[in-house]
């Protein structure tokens, strides 16, 4: 049976737009504000974000990424199930990926919700793929570790170079973005200062 059509696929992409949905309204109510609010301070629109709150639908990475800085939370904030004491084993393409507009597909592999929080992403970038991120939360940092293929990242202005068994941290606060040179696969810890209440 090919992934795409695989039932249980799709009881995990249900799943976790259900749970996204529960925490943005969580997130959301916390801070008192209303859909029309989060609206103007994310650029989305009512409907989106109610049909998100609802779990209808597949955002992307970038939507989820405008709800997460407008909330002020790291993105596996709205991604991550609620904390296990147990551990957790996370296998190999577990889940439907976070798939962004530029081609790249991402894993949430571990998100962390103490005061400072930290989230590692298995990253897929097809070879030519150029994905853009915006500035992430004030003071975060990242770790790129490559596992496959040939990547570029960091900020514009001081790009590396990384092949497997390289890894580059850099301050990830400003605008920044990830250039696969082959078919790359790789591991990006974020590193947040704290944020929460």
């Amino acid at each position: 049976m090919d992934a795409l059509n695989d039932p249980h696929d799709h009881d995990d992409l249900g799943a976790l737009a259900k749970r996204i949905g529960r925490t943005l309204r969580s997130e959301r109510l916390d801070r008192n504000l209303s859909l029309g609010d989060l609206g103007r301070s994310s650029g989305l629109s009512k409907t989106i974000l109610a049909r998100i709150e609802r779990g209808e639908g597949n955002p992307s990475v970038e939507t989820l990424w405008k709800v997460s800085q407008a909330l002020r939370v790291p993105l596996g904030a709205l991604l991550a199930p609620a904390p296990r004491t147990r551990p957790k084993v996370v296998r190999a393409r577990a889940g439907e990926p976070l798939e962004s507009e530029s081609g790249m597909a991402a894993w949430l592999l571990h998100a962390d919700d103490r005061e400072h929080r930290s989230e590692v992403f298995s990253l897929e970038l097809p070879r030519g793929v150029d994905q853009r991120s915006p500035p992430h939360l004030p003071g975060t940092e990242e770790l790129i570790f490559c596992v496959k293929g040939r990547v570029r990242v960091g900020p514009h202005e001081d790009e590396v170079e990384l092949e497997p068994g390289d890894a580059a941290f850099f301050a990830a606060d400003v605008a920044h973005h990830y250039v696969a040179l082959r078919d790359t696969q790789t591991l990006c810890w974020m590193l947040y200062e704290g944020t929460r209440r």
